[in-house]
């Protein structure tokens, strides 16, 4: 009776574990960044090249920050409650700044401030969902990329897309300038004579660029800046334009990990004039937001040591386009303040090898108590174990048909999971009962 008494506590000890871990697992926030200290992932240098703007998360908490381009006199420009500030970029004075703000619900709007963090205020309302902002030559207008609120919440049974849009730095007069409903639309970028905008959208198959002419109001798909053979070979994924229109630096895949499991991203320059394109990087990582300098030959990146994993941790770099010579900045940026490292090392705790070791820890319980209380048994959780398995399975398929796909991909998922540690169970229980008394 006494050894019952201890397996029937034991079994319930581990049936509330799992149950709480399992809960947890399911409810906690999945945000990768809740804890997060570093770089976030675009940069913008000021015209006369004295000082560069980024996004820069302390625990979590994302704000827009500046220091000189050597990584010296990091200072915190905005300080937004419950907001994710991010996306900075330079009017063409140095005086100001537009950013994104990303609220719980993750819709962002268009933010203007001083560059040293003064009269900070919203251009855009949660209306409108913006996804990436420039000036306008002069400083008086600001273009930017937005879809309505509404439609980012619907997901996938959005029918609306986004759209190119103007606002003046005072905030009135918005209109709308394009009426195509893109799929995606990114990465704005202004002509030097600032009569055309360009952007990058995918396709389908690779990101392209357009352009938009303030003189006709037409979308072209076939920018006169690209050669045919350009646009129809090559994919421009984060494209910039050089100061002076010669240049056009952007990322892509690698050709050596195009065949691999994970796409490798490296920085690209194409010659506007020849339409020659050169490879700049070889670092195996993934580079994003390459940004001119204007003054200096050099351009500035991000490189994604954690690629492909979440959070994504950045680190500045600069480069040479004609020497090829990397530099790292070290940012003189703030640290974690450590208050949050024993709930994380409990967050990170509760993961899936948690949860199946949980799960067949107790199946692997009821199987032992069984062979000792009820022997013809014993081999009745691995059964059970394994119908879960095959319902999830069947579930999978009408969960992909009437719901969502990618749903029905995580079920399918889990009933092979489920399957596996089934197969373990059975064979403790068979090694179990050929060396149990």
């Amino acid at each position: 009776m006494k050894r019952k008494r201890i397996f029937l506590v034991t079994i319930g000890a581990v049936v509330l574990l799992f149950v709480g871990t399992l809960l947890y697992a399911i409810l906690r926030d999945d945000d990768p960044y809740r804890y997060f200290t570093g770089l976030g992932e675009e940069i913008s240098v000021t015209p006369d090249d004295s000082k560069i703007a980024f996004s820069y998360y302390v625990d979590g908490k994302e704000s827009i920050y500046t220091a000189n381009p050597d990584g010296t006199h990091v200072k915190q420009i905005t300080n937004s409650n419950n907001q994710r500030d991010s996306q900075p970029k330079y009017s063409p004075d140095g005086k100001k700044l537009v950013y994104l703000s990303k609220d719980a619900e993750g819709i962002q709007t268009l933010r203007m401030v001083n560059q040293d963090g003064s009269e900070g205020r919203p251009l855009t309302d949660s209306k409108f969902h913006v996804t990436d902002a420039i000036f306008s030559h002069d400083g008086e207008t600001i273009y930017f990329v937005a879809v309505e609120a509404g439609e980012v919440k619907k997901g996938e049974e959005s029918r609306e897309g986004y759209d190119l849009y103007s606002i003046e730095v005072d905030g009135e007069h918005m209109k709308k300038l394009t009426d195509a409903d893109h799929f995606s639309m990114d990465y704005l970028f202004l002509s030097p004579d600032g009569d055309t905008i360009f952007y990058s959208e995918f396709d389908g198959s690779k990101d392209r660029i357009y352009s938009y002419s303030f003189e006709d109001g037409k979308v072209n798909i076939s920018p006169s800046i690209l050669s045919a053979k350009m646009i129809n070979t090559q994919s421009f994924y984060e494209p910039k334009l050089s100061p002076d229109g010669r240049y056009l630096a952007f990322t892509d895949v690698s050709q050596e990990s195009q065949d691999s499991s994970i796409f490798k991203y490296d920085l690209f320059l194409l010659n506007l004039d020849t339409q020659k394109v050169e490879r700049l990087t070889d670092l195996k990582k993934a580079v994003t937001s390459p940004t001119f300098f204007h003054k200096e030959n050099k351009i500035a990146f991000l490189e994604n040591t954690n690629w492909s994993n979440a959070p994504a941790v950045y680190r500045l770099m600069t480069i040479d386009p004609t020497t090829h010579n990397i530099e790292a900045v070290n940012l003189d940026a703030p640290q974690s303040a450590g208050d949050n490292r024993l709930i994380q090392m409990f967050d990170r705790s509760v993961n899936t090898l948690t949860i199946a070791i949980l799960y067949m820890l107790l199946m692997g319980l009821l199987s032992v108590y069984l062979h000792y209380h009820h022997l013809g048994k014993v081999y009745l959780p691995s059964i059970v174990s394994f119908a879960i398995a095959i319902l999830t399975f069947a579930a999978s398929f009408v969960v992909a048909r009437m719901v969502d796909p990618w749903y029905g991909i995580g079920l399918m998922m889990l009933a092979v999971g489920i399957f596996g540690c089934s197969v373990i169970i059975v064979l403790f229980v068979f090694i179990f009962k050929r060396f149990a008394k």
